[in-house]
C-alpha cells in the first residue's frame, strides 16, 4: 500500500469516528450534563506485545490497557512500528462493545480510533481500549509504541497525551533457503597398465628365417622327416638286391 493510500485511509478513518463522536455528543449526553460537571477524562494508558520474542511468520498481540479510566467518551490512539519487520493486519482491529472503533494503516503508523453512541456513559475502571496483531516478516530488535493518545470526555473535554507507552519485542528471521549441494563427480582412477609379458624368444635358422614351432610342436615334423629316411633306405636295399640277383 503507498503512503498516500495509507494515510488517505488513516484519516477517512477518523473523520468517521469524528463524525460519530460529535452526532452522538450534540444529540444527548452533552444536553444531559450539566456544564458545572464538564471535567477532562482521564487515563493511565499502557500496551503489551505478546509474545515479546518471536521468529519470522508468527503473529503479535498487541493490547492496550487504561487503568484509573473516568468519563472516557472517545479517543484516538495512534502507534509508531517498523515496517520493514512488522506487518499490520487490517482487520484484526477490536475496541470495548458498545461503540465504534476503526483501525487505519499508514507507513508505519497505526490509528485506532472509538467512540461511544448516543447517551451510552464514558468508559471508567480498567478498560482494554484496544487490541490488534501485526506479523513477523523479519528479524532484529524493535519496538511497538503508543505515540500518541486524544481523549474525548462525555461533555466534550478533551486531553492528548504523548510518548505514551511502547513495548519491545525481539524477532529471528528465518534463515535463508540454501540450495542443494552439487555433488563432485570423483575422478575415476585410471587403471595402470599390467607389465605385458616378456616376448618369447623365437628361434631363428641359419638362413636368417624365424623357425615355424619350438619344442614339442616340432614333433610332428621330426617324426615325418624320420618316416622319409626310413623309405629312401628302404628303396636302396632293393635297387641293391635286384642288381646282385641279375648279376649272379
Amino acid at each position: 500500500m503507498s503512503e498516500t493510500t495509507g494515510r488517505g485511509r488513516m484519516l477517512r478513518a477518523r473523520g468517521i469516528a469524528l463524525l460519530v463522536t460529535t452526532f452522538a455528543l450534540a444529540s444527548g449526553s452533552v444536553a444531559l450534563a450539566p456544564a458545572a460537571f464538564a471535567a477532562a477524562p482521564a487515563a493511565s494508558i499502557s500496551i503489551d506485545v505478546s509474545p515479546d520474542e518471536a521468529t519470522e511468520g508468527d503473529t503479535l498481540e498487541v493490547t492496550v490497557t487504561s487503568t484509573g479510566t473516568t468519563d472516557l467518551y472517545a479517543y484516538d490512539l495512534i502507534f509508531a512500528y517498523d515496517p520493514a519487520v512488522l506487518e499490520f493486519d487490517e482487520e484484526s482491529a477490536v475496541g470495548p462493545d458498545g461503540g465504534f472503533t476503526t483501525g487505519a494503516l499508514g507507513d508505519g503508523l497505526v490509528a485506532v480510533t472509538h467512540t461511544r453512541l448516543g447517551t451510552s456513559p464514558g468508559l471508567s475502571g480498567t478498560v482494554e481500549l484496544a487490541s490488534f496483531s501485526f506479523r513477523a516478516i523479519d528479524g532484529g530488535d524493535t519496538v511497538v509504541a503508543l505515540a500518541s493518545a486524544e481523549l474525548v470526555s462525555s461533555t466534550d473535554e478533551s486531553v492528548t497525551q504523548t510518548d505514551v507507552d511502547s513495548a519491545s519485542v525481539s524477532l529471528v528471521a528465518l534463515p535463508d533457503p540454501s540450495p542443494s549441494p552439487t555433488s563432485t563427480p570423483t575422478e575415476s582412477a585410471t587403471p595402470t597398465p599390467s607389465a605385458s609379458a616378456s616376448a618369447t624368444a623365437v628361434p631363428v635358422a641359419s638362413n636368417g628365417q624365424p623357425l615355424a614351432a619350438t619344442g614339442a610342436d616340432a614333433t610332428p615334423w621330426l617324426i615325418t622327416g624320420a618316416a622319409a629316411v626310413v623309405l629312401i633306405a628302404a628303396g636302396a636295399l632293393l635297387v641293391i638286391r635286384r642288381r646282385q640277383a641279375v648279376s649272379e
